[in-house]
């Protein structure tokens, strides 16, 4: 894969005047999506492991097919959380002890997000466990979750992380963090139940580090005291039904909280019906709010289908996958909401899924395994088989598709023993790409075939 980063597409940061964000004069606004997995990759657990280029680009041309011009990141990982022990290892490690390797991927996911024009969205710490969060962090000094919040050591060593991120230097593009326009906003982390003096202070030594980009407030729900802080840009809440089933209501409570003082996000949301998530798009387009962000989105797996969120044994995929797939019930419906709504929150009329790129057929062992990289935005694949690499080719599936938990590798059968040519291109209701590469594989009745 060519990895260009020579030109960079954002003449500007973000910026705020009053409860608006703007891009130079242009008013900035968005619908999309969180991609917690674009820096180190938690699934399928318990293989914690790090990312790869491939997908991190496929992951934001997804982004982009969605109309979505920003996206949030999950926080930072520690040694001791619930999925980075899988693997052990974590962008934290301890005070002043950090993954050299992760923070090169952090690298690469900015300057891909530059090259394809998304903003990102980076929350430091969580308050829950998954990636390691608060309790993880105050462990290192033989700490308390609650004294994170007040214990001078913790303080200090949590403000040198922040300034370690803030001050790192890029290895990919050579650009400081602090003045890389990729980067929307530094988030104090997620969902944070911390005190509002905290959060003042935090907030006040980020802005000593001389950041050029805004300031989101990490806290779960829209805090009076952030609303009035004249260092802090964002403030936003998450929807979840455990947190009040009136989304609506509560979307609208907090905006009205921001109105005329800051920026309000709506960071997360999901539900299980699609009309709902409908309903409280179409309230953030209306009532002024920023932008909203479903969560979320899991990209394809370079070695085939996509990656999801749970326990496959479970039956468990809290995540969703573009374009959206009937085999989940109610996930095209939604997907084409979010990107139905990022046209309109931009006030531009919807315009056509683009036919996908070509997919990347892999080295083919046995006919009845033909995996393929898949291409961001189709919705099926069809497969050609040919007795000579120029053909001609015969349509051999139409219909073939790549979503679900267990990824199931397209099998073939050919006629009688001889070297076979596959294919494949990829579909949606705009038109099938271009072919993909061609692969060979001698097959046999009987016995191993080979490539």
């Amino acid at each position: 894969m060519n990895l260009s980063f020579d030109t960079v597409p954002f003449a500007n940061f973000i910026t705020r005047e009053g409860d608006r964000l703007f891009d130079g004069q242009e008013e900035f606004r968005f619908i999309s999506i969180n991609i917690p997995n674009l820096h180190v990759n938690e699934d399928p657990l318990p293989h914690w492991h790090r990312v790869d280029a491939w997908e991190i680009e496929n992951a934001f041309k997804t982004i982009r097919l969605m109309e979505g011009r920003a996206t949030r990141i999950y926080t930072f990982s520690i040694r001791g959380g619930l999925r980075p022990g899988s693997d052990g290892i974590a962008h934290i490690y301890g005070p002043n002890s950090y993954d050299e390797q992760l923070f090169c991927d952090l690298d690469l996911v900015l300057a891909l997000a530059a090259k394809h024009g998304v903003r990102v969205i980076i929350p430091f710490i969580d308050q829950w466990p998954w990636f390691g969060g608060i309790e993880h962090f105050a462990a290192f000094f033989n700490k308390s979750p609650k004294e994170f919040w007040i214990d001078p050591e913790i303080r200090q060593a949590f403000k040198n992380f922040i300034s370690f991120v803030i001050n790192r230097t890029n290895t990919v593009t050579g650009q400081p963090y602090k003045e890389d326009k990729a980067i929307l906003a530094w988030e104090t982390g997620n969902e944070l139940d911390s005190p509002d003096e905290w959060i003042s202070d935090i907030v006040s030594h980020i802005r000593s580090l001389e950041v050029k980009q805004l300031i989101l407030d990490g806290r779960y729900g829209v805090s009076p005291a952030s609303v009035e802080n004249p260092a802090i840009d964002i403030v936003s809440n998450h929807y979840y039904i455990d947190r009040g089933t009136d989304f609506i209501a509560r979307t609208t409570a907090d905006r009205n909280l921001a109105r005329g003082k800051k920026a309000f996000l709506v960071g997360e949301f999901g539900h299980s019906k699609a009309e709902v998530m409908s309903e409280l798009l179409d309230e953030v387009v209306l009532n002024g709010t920023t932008g909203a962000m479903a969560w979320s989105l899991r990209y394809h797996n370079k070695d085939g289908g996509f990656y999801y969120q749970g326990n496959p044994a479970l039956g468990e995929n809290h995540c969703m996958n573009w374009p959206g797939f009937s085999s989940r019930p109610g996930e095209r419906e939604k997907m084409s909401s979010l990107r139905e709504h990022a046209f309109a929150i931009q006030g531009k009329a919807v315009e056509p899924n683009p036919i996908p790129e070509s997919p990347e057929l892999l080295p083919i062992q046995s006919p009845s395994q033909i995996a393929w990289r898949g291409s961001a935005g189709a919705a099926f694949y069809t497969v050609e088989r040919a007795e000579h690499p120029s053909g001609p080719w015969a349509v051999i599936a139409e219909e073939v598709h790549e979503h679900g938990l267990k990824y199931m590798p397209f099998s073939d059968k050919p006629p009688y023993p001889a070297a076979y040519f596959y294919r494949m291109c990829a579909g949606n209701e705009s038109g099938l790409s271009k072919p993909s590469n061609v692969q060979t594989v001698y097959y046999k009745t009987q016995g191993v075939e080979t490539a």
